[in-house]
């Protein structure tokens, strides 16, 4: 499903029907998911639609930036060490309308096919509400369905001298960088600052120049996703998560 589309054209995958067709001198986009009808006028023409993975805190509405995985299995990392593990996350389909050239870009609709849960983060009196995620810990990059999970290759220091004990980790949305083709595949690290603090973020660089040296080949045809986040004026928005409540 993810990929361009020149309209008119029709695509359905998974249960999700999305279409645009010209009525008149208008274009109709529609989209359908289970109960969900979405349709929308586009007026303008030598446009297309670009279809692909955005970051998953856009539905059922923004309610935060914040994507808090949860660990299947409690991590144990010995003081100074640094390891590479795999998890998933969560994936949500943007919709975007842009001029043939990419320019002008617009959200055009996003829906997703996972689960929406939410936590908390820290104590109730000052913590921040998450989206909540669970996921296996792997050693090698797994093989989930990209239309509802995506690959995250995370990578873990203890800069601290005590072994630090790991259950979940948290990121912010402002940084995360997504890259698809077959898979769905982001990078991050988690930086441990000592026994109750750590600081998450992604790798912002384009993988192309990694390419030689990766055990991930496929990442060659990836391309690099277009984000809802991306698209805000960040402003003063920082693009790392700082874990203050432990991890």
């Amino acid at each position: 499903m993810y990929g361009y589309y020149n309209p008119p054209f029709s695509v359905e995958q998974e249960g999700i029907a999305i279409s645009v067709e010209k009525v008149g001198e208008q274009w109709i986009y529609r989209r359908k998911f289970g109960t969900e009808n979405v349709e929308k006028i586009i007026l303008g023409d030598n446009k297309r639609l670009i279809v692909n993975p955005v970051e998953p805190l856009n539905t059922p509405k923004e309610i935060t930036p914040n994507l808090l995985i949860e660990f299947e299995k409690t991590l144990l990392l010995a003081g100074g060490a640094k390891r590479k593990i795999f998890l998933t996350f969560p994936i949500e389909i943007g919709i975007f309308i842009a001029d043939k050239e990419d320019k002008n870009l617009q959200l055009l609709d996003v829906t997703s096919l996972v689960r929406q849960k939410f936590t908390l983060y820290g104590e109730v009196s000052n913590g921040v509400i998450c989206k909540h995620w669970k996921s296996q810990i792997y050693s090698i990059s797994p093989s989930p369905n990209p239309l509802q999970e995506g690959i995250m290759e995370l990578t873990i220091r203890n800069a601290s001298s005590d072994w630090a004990t790991i259950s979940k980790v948290v990121f912010s949305a402002y940084g995360m960088k997504l890259y698809y083709a077959g898979d769905v595949f982001m990078r991050a690290h988690m930086d441990i600052l000592n026994r109750n603090t750590a600081e998450t973020g992604f790798e912002l660089q384009k993988l192309s120049g990694e390419l030689k040296s990766s055990p991930l080949k496929e990442i060659k045809a990836r391309k690099e996703a277009f984000g809802v986040y991306s698209l805000k004026k960040l402003g003063i928005m920082p693009l790392n998560f700082y874990m203050g409540s432990g991890f």
